[in-house]
Order: C-alpha cells, then sequence, then structure tokens
C-alpha cells in the first residue's frame, strides 16, 4: 500500500536525519547541511523518545529550514517513514548524523534528477573515515572511498549499490509504499530493489559525501543479521525480477 507524503511547497529537496542518539555528531551535520548550495531544502530531524537529539538542534532551530519530526516507533526506517509522511521536497535524501556531504552534493544530485526524469534514484561514491566528527573538506580518509558501480538490475540485485546516502523522488512512494519496517539493517536496499522494479537508477561519477565507517554501525554491529536480511530482500523480489534480468542479458541462477 503506498503512503501518501506531505504536500508540495516549492521545496526541492527533504533531507531526511535520524539521529539515533548521536547529539554528539548532529553539530557537524546540520552545518554540512547548512553549508549546502542548493537552499531550497528542509533538513527534517527525526527523534525518538528517550533521547536528546532535537534539543541538541536548539543553536540552528532559528533556521526555518530546521524542523523537529517525532517517530512513533523505535528503529531506522520508522523513523525515515515518519519523515516521509511530513517532507515536502520534491526529493528525499538521507543523511546519517555522522555522515558529511560535499557542499554542492544536493545541488548536483536534484539536478541530475531534473535531468533524467525517467529515473527514480541517483547516487555517487563517498570517501571513507574512521575518525567520527570529520568534515567532507578536512577529513583522514586518504583517498580511501566507497566506489558504486554503474546501475544495472543485476547489480542491485546482487548486493546494495546505492551507497550511504542517495537521493530519490518522493513521488515513489506512492505507488512503493514506505520503508519495511520490521528491517533493522538493510530495509533500505529491500526498498531500492522494489523501487528498481519500475524504474532505473543513475550513478553520479563523483564523490559527494563522506561516510564514517566504524564498529557500532548497524551493519558491523550484528553481520549475522545484516547477511540474513540482505538474503530475505533479494529473495522477496527475485521472482519479480527474473524478466529484468533476462532483458538485461545475464543468466538469473549465478546471482544468488
Amino acid at each position: 500500500m503506498g503512503i501518501e507524503a506531505g504536500s508540495d511547497a516549492g521545496i526541492t529537496v527533504s533531507v531526511l536525519v535520524a539521529s539515533r542518539n548521536r547529539e554528539d555528531l548532529l553539530h557537524g551535520c546540520l552545518e554540512s547541511l547548512l553549508a549546502q548550495t542548493l537552499q531550497s531544502m528542509e533538513i527534517l530531524v527525526i527523534h525518538g523518545p528517550g533521547g536528546n537529539d532535537w534539543e541538541a538542534t536548539a543553536p540552528y532551530r532559528a533556521d526555518p529550514r530546521i524542523r523537529g519530526v517525532p517517530s512513533p516507533r523505535p528503529g531506522l526506517y520508522a523513523a525515515w517513514n515518519a519523515g516521509i509522511l511530513v517532507s515536502q521536497g520534491q526529493y528525499l535524501c538521507n543523511l546519517n548524523s555522522d555522515d558529511r556531504l560535499r557542499e554542492d552534493a544536493l545541488a548536483v544530485m536534484a539536478a541530475a534528477l531534473d535531468a533524467h526524469p525517467e529515473v527514480c534514484l541517483v547516487y555517487g561514491d563517498s570517501l571513507v573515515t574512521t575518525r567520527p566528527g570529520e568534515t567532507f573538506a578536512h577529513n583522514s580518509s586518504r583517498g580511501r572511498r566507497l566506489a558504486q558501480p554503474t546501475y544495472q538490475p543485476r547489480v542491485l540485485l546482487a548486493g546494495c549499490c546505492c551507497g550511504p546516502h542517495p537521493m530519490w523522488r518522493r513521488s515513489v512512494h506512492a505507488w512503493a509504499g514506505g520503508f519495511d519496517e520490521t528491517y533493522a539493517i538493510t530495509g533500505d536496499y529491500a526498498f531500492w530493489l522494489r523501487l528498481a522494479e519500475r524504474a532505473p537508477m543513475l550513478h553520479l561519477e563523483e564523490t559527494l559525501g563522506l561516510y564514517l565507517d566504524h564498529p557500532q554501525g548497524l551493519s558491523r554491529a550484528d553481520p549475522a543479521r545484516a547477511v540474513a536480511e540482505r538474503v530475505r530482500a533479494m529473495k522477496s523480489v527475485l521472482h519479480r525480477y527474473r524478466d529484468i534480468i533476462r532483458v538485461d542479458g545475464v543468466p538469473l541462477e549465478p546471482l544468488i
């Protein structure tokens, strides 16, 4: 069942920031977003019960682009769904509080979606750091990157290739629904697989963000569950991907 997103108010991008009790990193995240060259955006800080994330935004709340969104249920994907329901942007982008964007990243991704109306989602590459609190301009990545592959259906079916902070059309939620909240780790991958059944995606060969790789990350903290959820997501769409894979010219069997 589809979900209805908020009304369009002339906003280009709604950024979903689910802080997950990381108010220590939230300030840097907000500064990264407020420094974006794209001004037509809103920043939705989605906060659950028991945390201080929304209180931590007090120094920035004079900017009308920052809005607080309470999440009625625990979990990352419940938070994203809560943000989507009140979002007003034409496009959506998720950003973890410990990740950072290049100053023109939102503008670059939004322009790509404008230029390619047939595409449902765009994604770029990211620098990788292990030190929290760094910025895209000043970090210790030493060129270490998450270099994503060119999009093809068979590539996505073999594993998530959309990177940590893609941008997608808000309108897709009318037919694709929201993120499946029964996933704890790979609900985004399961959702990208659903989108790809209806529309292509586009890889932008640019380094657009800084990703924090740390042992407390969801997939690193519970790798067995991450693998199980990934397999579950793949199996849930496998029967519907058969025709897509045939069109792509690659046999289905070796992929899983």
